[in-house]
């Protein structure tokens, strides 16, 4: 029987304009938080409001979807 899959969703994440790479935000559960639920979101992530100079970080949009690759592993 396969598994029922999860529906896709969408994630927002924070580049630096310089990089082209994902940065995370400090989270209080002890670890970088990369996905967001809004724009907004990743804008106000860090409280000291870095992530909402729109010159140095963009905020991309991505679809995330699960793709079943075996359905019984050992």
């Amino acid at each position: 029987m396969k598994p029922i899959e999860k529906e896709p969703q969408t994630v927002f994440r924070i580049i630096d304009r310089a990089t082209g790479q994902a940065t995370g935000s400090y989270s209080r559960s002890c670890h970088d938080e990369y996905d967001f639920d809004s724009a907004d979101d990743a804008r106000t992530a860090n409280c000291w409001g870095i992530f909402k100079d729109r010159t140095q970080y963009a905020i991309a949009k991505y679809r995330v979807t699960y793709t079943l690759l075996e359905d019984d592993v050992d």
